[in-house]
């Protein structure tokens, strides 16, 4: 005999199914409309590009998981759920596609792989939900904020599960038990719960099998409908969202040119940043629905993790909340400072204040949420519309404005650092393959002029051809930028350009992760291309052509990953490779948190010039982490981690056993003593706010 079975065996009315389906179908339907009309509050914007990327990037999470299982245990969990799920989707639809067409495949050898494929999958989906339960119930951790919706979507599924297995097993029992034995091992699930009820009555296993059969089908129904209301609703908007992701760099920030449009349109930079939620672009707004509430953002969100009032994950979900009210109470504010009476802001602006912009909300999202324009767009307002920021950040924008630099007391002009050294400088007439872009801290901080002359001593080991702008660099605006300025970063970007348009300049080594990305990601909007290039990949291409030689090694070496560097800009190998010829003993060690998951310095998003007192100080929660890898000597890659790191060293390391380095500094050290060396700069000093 051949290996089939009965559709619809014992079911009476099974024509009614399409009812229903249409019925979920259409709840379904009315529920993304509903979302997608408060989308198109939102400003336009294209994402509709590269959509060959877009699909292989969507296949990639969606059956690959490739961000989910960064976390393994949730990641494997859900995994699992998926993976079962859609084998039961595929498996019914498959019944589906037989009865409407007519032609019986599901049977012989292709029908016993259908049921013991969709079977075992089903075990695996049943695996999955226990395993999320048991996190949720018993592992509880501190980022999982479980609420009633989370307890219904997973019981609702393992309730699917169970009854799929049910229904199949109570038929076997009755069809294929005794009869068929050979064939009902090939449905796992179904044959286990047949063999529990295989002494029963058949007629009565009948009537429990139709009432099952139909409890069934209401259960799937209903869950398809309330895909759009609840907690799976991710599986609709979070598909979306990773498709419609930014394949621009998570550093790279946009604005229209504010000077251009005063001159061509004044009414429509009226109110600039982003005050209320149509102001948004419809992406925004997607990416609120499609928030999973998974807490990811929230546990590696270093300002969240010092005690500040920031919370990634209730930010986005505050404003879902909002958006969802919107058509409600219109007079509701969507950020503000806490009213007395009245509708309450959705986000206080204490809590957009305390991003640092390090990426790692973005980085762990498993549905690509963008949470770092949102809050730069509401700064923008606080800033611009409404001149509303704290004292600090507003004497730095002034100082920018002022003196085209950031510091206050800087301890030198932007001559100082080189007044002893025979460097080319464009402006005396000088021309060079690569402008040593310096960058304010570089040229004024005293511990970050040891840098950068450290890094001159480098340049010319290996007889690399250099310049430097010398007076005429100005800072390139990304402090400005990254706390709401953005037309204090718009004239810093354009003078730049326009002075390096005006020498010829292509090529850029900069020591500055943010000068880098700003340089590489950002002046490209306003004209300026650059061949852009980190000191720490210089150095490593240094090294490998043979360029640069090290006369000695350095031992007990760990490496801190700056944001603008590694997440925001993906450069984690260079550094490391050039530590790796440094430490040719294997005396380099990672630390715990590396690489994409670095923990921020605290110094982002202004914080090298700002303060707002957190509970445990960022850049101390890092030494600690310096501490517990055991290596004396962390090499950085930017002048303000060094400054943070420096100043954690000197609170919580008073008797100095442990040092921060720029890589430059220790490929300087290393290099052979006949070297040409640069003299010794003042001693450290302190200037970023502790």
């Amino acid at each position: 005999m051949t290996p089939t079975r009965e559709i619809y065996w014992n079911i009476v009315g099974e024509a009614l199914i399409y009812v229903f389906a249409l019925a979920a179908a259409g709840f379904l339907a009315r529920g993304i409309w509903r979302r997608v009309r408060l989308w198109r509050r939102g400003r336009p914007e294209a994402r509709l590009d590269r959509i060959p990327e877009r699909m292989s990037g969507l296949l990639r999470e969606v059956f690959g998981h490739h961000r989910s299982l960064r976390d393994p245990y949730p990641g494997i969990a859900h995994l699992f759920i998926f993976y079962g799920f859609l084998a039961q989707f595929v498996a019914t639809a498959l019944i589906a596609i037989q009865e409407w067409t007519g032609i019986h495949f599901l049977e012989g050898t292709f029908y016993l792989g259908y049921s013991l494929l969709s079977d075992s999958f089903g075990i695996l989906g049943i695996v999955g939900l226990c395993m999320a339960l048991y996190r949720r119930a018993v592992l509880r951790p501190a980022r999982l904020h479980s609420v009633l919706d989370d307890w219904i979507a997973l019981g609702l599924l393992l309730l699917i599960f169970l009854q799929g297995f049910l229904v199949e097993g109570i038929r076997i029992a009755v069809t294929e038990l005794r009869q068929q034995p050979e064939l009902a091992r090939w449905s796992p699930g179904g044959y286990a719960v047949a063999l529990l009820l295989g002494g029963r009555d058949p007629e009565a296993l009948r009537v429990l099998h139709r009432f099952t059969w139909w409890f069934h089908a209401l259960t799937a129904f209903g869950f398809l409908g309330y895909v759009a209301y609840g907690k799976l609703e991710h599986i609709v908007y979070g598909a979306l969202n990773v498709f419609f992701r930014n394949f621009a760099p998570s550093g790279m920030l946009t604005h229209p040119d504010i000077e251009a449009a005063l001159e061509t349109d004044p009414e429509s930079i009226e109110t600039l940043g982003v005050g209320a939620l149509e102001q948004y672009s419809w992406k925004s707004l997607l990416d609120l629905d499609a928030c999973l509430n998974c807490g990811r953002c929230e546990e590696v969100c270093p300002a969240h993790q010092s005690g500040v009032a920031l919370n990634p994950r209730t930010l986005i979900r505050d404003l879902k909340d909002h958006l969802s009210a919107a058509d409600a109470d219109p007079r509701a504010p969507m950020f503000g400072e806490p009213r007395e009476g009245g509708p309450q802001p959705a986000v206080l602006e204490e809590e957009v204040w305390g991003c640092r912009t390090c990426g790692a909300c973005q980085q762990e999202c498993p549905v690509y949420i963008e949470h770092i324009p949102k809050i730069v767009d509401m700064r923008r307002h606080l800033v611009m519309t409404q001149s509303k920021m704290g004292e600090a950040a507003q004497k730095f924008l002034k100082n920018m404005d002022e003196r085209m630099h950031p510091w206050t007391g800087a301890q030198h002009d932007r001559e100082a650092w080189y007044a002893d050294l025979d460097v080319k400088v464009l402006g005396r007439g000088d021309t060079a393959e690569y402008l040593f872009w310096v960058g304010c801290t570089g040229a004024m901080i005293d511990r970050n002029i040891q840098v950068t002359r450290a890094m001159v001593k480098v340049l010319r080991a290996a007889d690399v051809d250099f310049a430097i702008l010398g007076p005429e660099e100005v800072c390139t605006g990304d402090p400005a930028r990254r706390v709401g300025g953005e037309l204090t970063f718009q004239i810093c970007a354009k003078q730049n350009i326009e002075t390096l348009g005006r020498y010829g300049v292509r090529k850029i080594i900069t020591t500055c992760p943010h000068c880098f990305n700003t340089y590489a990601n950002e002046y490209p909007e306003f004209g300026g291309r650059y061949e852009v290039v980190h000191h720490t990949q210089l150095i490593r291409d240094l090294l490998t052509s043979g360029r640069l030689k090290l006369a000695k090694a350095i031992d007990s070496l760990t490496y801190h990953d700056p944001c603008y560097l590694g997440r925001h800009n993906g450069i984690y190998d260079a550094p490391r490779e050039v530590l790796a010829a440094l430490s040719k003993s294997g005396g380099f060690v990672e630390l715990r948190r590396s690489q994409s998951r670095s923990l921020c310095c605290g110094a982002g998003g202004g914080y090298a010039w700002m303060d707002d007192a957190p509970e445990t100080r960022i850049n101390h929660m890092r030494l600690e982490d310096v501490k517990a890898c055991g290596a004396r000597t962390t090499a950085v890659s930017c002048p303000f981690c060094m400054q943070m790191l420096g100043d954690a060293i000197e609170a919580r390391d008073p008797e100095r056993r442990l040092r921060a380095a720029d890589i430059a500094e220790l490929v300087a050290e290393a290099l052979p003593a006949s070297e040409d060396a640069a003299p010794a700069p003042p001693a450290p000093q302190s200037t970023i706010a502790e």
